[in-house]
């Protein structure tokens, strides 16, 4: 079977970040899901499903964790090695790493009582949290996609991992995310490219609009009576139309692009739903999230 036929989805992500809900989602799309296996593991599995004719293995999933990770002697070699092996191939592959704040995982740690995987009677949860952070950066750099699970319920992990997956087909298919958020509550982990709207006039001083979203038309109308808005949706349309084709040359099937504004209601959502009416007029796959909109 040429590898070029194979479609593989490698997971991971910090402990407690939602791996075992992904690889269900990953199941619900007829994938093989394989459950923790170290990079050198899968490098000899990949070289077997080459020699393989079976269908099957079309379409396989494997999770990569902390655990399985240190199986190996050199991590950061066997990595290494397994993206070489994949290139090497000509495999059509994706990771998705899952991300969330430590403070997020430490939470739910103690809510489930459950013992982080490198946590003994020398290192606590803090520390263990942090050791494993360094060692899997090297997966975390080498994601197509991350995703941040700090305020996702199962459910909505399921659905984005679902959504993110199903539109990837072809070699030159990419799936576009445009998320609006607020500064103050944070820049979002999983961004690509960060654009900053904040030095567009502020509809939050305004007692009408204050409590309105930037789908608002008198919204709208506020944010775009000030020219440097429009000025400011053709540099980004400019800057995003001249990078995404690279991107997909690079073989990268996701990208996400975060606006931001203080709140994450007005400006950056104006400006999310204007860049979407405009990549829309040459991408399929767009996804729309406004993170700090309840």
């Amino acid at each position: 079977m040429k590898g070029s036929d194979n479609n593989i989805v490698l997971l991971s992500g910090l402990s407690g970040s939602g791996k075992s809900v992904a690889i269900k989602a990953l199941e619900d799309l007829d994938f093989f899901c394989i459950d923790n296996l170290s990079p050198i593991m899968i490098v000899d599995l990949i070289s077997s499903i080459c020699q393989s004719k079976e269908s099957t293995y079309n379409k396989i999933a494997i999770s990569i964790d902390i655990r399985s990770i240190k199986m190996d002697k050199n991590p950061k070699d066997s990595i290494e090695k397994l993206y070489e092996s994949l290139k090497k191939m000509k495999m059509k592959n994706s990771t998705i790493f899952l991300h969330s704040s430590s403070k997020v995982l430490i939470s739910r740690f103690n809510a489930t009582r459950r013992l982080h995987p490198l946590a003994n009677n020398k290192l606590d949860l803090q520390s263990a949290l942090n050791k494993e952070s360094e060692i899997m950066q090297d997966l975390k750099e080498n994601a197509s996609l991350i995703i941040d699970t700090d305020n996702l319920l199962p459910n909505e992990l399921k659905k984005e991992i679902i959504n993110s997956v199903k539109f990837i087909k072809n070699k030159n298919d990419i799936l576009i995310q445009l998320q609006s958020f607020g500064y103050k509550n944070n820049i979002p982990n999983n961004s690509d490219f960060v654009f900053d709207v904040r030095c567009l006039k502020n509809p939050f001083w305004q007692k009408k609009l204050r409590i309105l979203s930037g789908k608002n038309m008198d919204v709208i109308k506020f944010i775009e009576s000030d020219e440097s808005a429009i000025t400011m949706e053709k540099s980004i349309i400019s800057f995003l139309s001249k990078w995404i084709p690279k991107f997909i040359k690079n073989d990268r099937h996701y990208m996400t692009i975060s606006i931001g504004c203080t709140g994450g209601q007005h400006r950056s959502v104006y400006m999310v739903e204007k860049v979407y009416r405009q990549l829309m007029q040459k991408y399929n796959n767009i996804l729309i999230k406004h993170r700090d909109i309840k």
